[in-house]
């Protein structure tokens, strides 16, 4: 048993060292994920997760129009800016600092209709503009400030919509350990181009150490992949991963979805140029499906039903219970489980595949 591990290790290190040689494979490891995570998640709201920006121009300056403002603010949903010029508050709105914009004409009283200004390619400005309606509604009727759970037409999760880098950083962990499975099906191609499968067959090795060889290089990959985005996204985004354990937990079994992806691809793919092209793109449509790319709560309920169908709409679920719910390890628990055991199934499948391919 030492010996074996000691075989390993080896394997281990000399993956590792062969990684930090090539700068190319670094940054697509690396600077990759955080990119997308940082352009995405800004294009989402930011650090603004769980509430809107709006700015108001009270030119009115009447008991109604105070009473608006304090019903916005009273809602956690809604954060208010005010603004002294109407030109300034349009440009902030197109620019994008503001999900809405709201201005009170001199003289209102609450009996007509305000000017609000959206943002048309703002995927929140429905939900901004219900949240305004409710409360010049409840105004009318003398009703108190408005609370309002968004629901979504997949069902599932209601209360304010999960955006911002809270929603971004786990999405890309998942999907770029997805494609880094896929694409790390190369070493395994690799090796029976080369032939030195063949010779690695031939030694007196038992078939779990071969198998731990070939799974060390993409586990250490994806471990350093998922630390990394971690640490990354809590320092310089603020996102909070929840609960350690449940982190812990969740984070290894998608790491085991990954090895397991690449002892299967690397008998399902036939040339390395196969991985390269073609294993990126089918990692991105399973992180599609599994709500990577966009809340699973927009879908249509039948595309939600569908999702099941990847893991990594189970890996998201527990990741965003974790982030946005504060769910405990046991809550996660069940969602973990599930990831591996796709993980299994996909691992059983790419080692009764493997030890013939091989030997060819």
């Amino acid at each position: 048993m030492p010996h074996s591990l000691n075989v390993i290790l080896g394997a281990a290190a000399a993956s590792g060292a062969g990684v930090r040689r090539d700068r190319r494979r670094l940054a697509v490891l690396f600077l990759v994920p955080n990119l997308v995570m940082g352009v995405v998640g800004f294009a989402m709201g930011g650090y603004s997760s769980a509430s809107f920006v709006v700015g108001i121009l009270d030119r009115a300056h009447t008991s109604e129009s105070r009473t608006l403002a304090a019903g916005l603010i009273s809602n956690e949903q809604f954060r208010l800016r005010d603004y002294s010029s109407d030109e300034r508050l349009r440009i902030a709105v197109f620019r994008g600092r503001m999900n809405a914009g709201i201005v009170i004409p001199p003289g209102w009283h609450g009996e007509r209709n305000l000017p609000v200004y959206l943002s048309s390619a703002s995927a929140t400005a429905g939900i901004v503009r219900a949240g305004i309606d409710a409360e010049l509604s409840a105004m009318a009727r003398a009703g108190k400030p408005f609370d309002i759970g968004i629901r979504y037409p997949a069902g599932g999760h209601t209360g304010p919509p999960r955006v911002g880098f809270a929603y971004t950083a786990p999405a890309n962990l998942v999907l770029f350990v997805l494609i880094n499975g896929f694409v790390s099906a190369v070493t395994i191609l690799q090796l029976r181009e080369s032939g030195i499968s063949r010779r690695l067959l031939a030694t007196p090795r038992r078939t779990w150490e071969l198998l731990a060889m070939l799974a060390v290089a993409p586990a250490q990959q994806m471990i350093a992949l998922s630390v990394f985005m971690v640490l990354m996204t809590r320092l310089f985004f603020g996102v909070h991963w929840g609960d350690t354990l449940g982190l812990l937990l969740i984070t290894a079994a998608v790491t085991c979805l990954g090895v397991a992806i690449v002892l299967l691809m690397g008998t399902v793919f036939r040339t390395r140029q196969q991985a390269t092209s073609l294993g990126p793109w089918i990692g991105v449509g399973l992180g599609m499906l599994g709500g990577c790319m966009w809340p699973l709560e927009i879908v249509p309920p039948f595309m939600k039903t569908l999702a099941h169908l990847s893991p990594a709409s189970w890996a998201m679920d527990a990741y965003l219970r974790l982030i946005f719910d504060h769910a405990t390890l046991s809550e996660v628990a069940p969602d973990a489980v599930v990831v591996l055991a796709f993980a299994a199934v996909i691992a059983m499948a790419g080692v009764v595949r493997l030890r013939p391919q091989l030997s060819q």
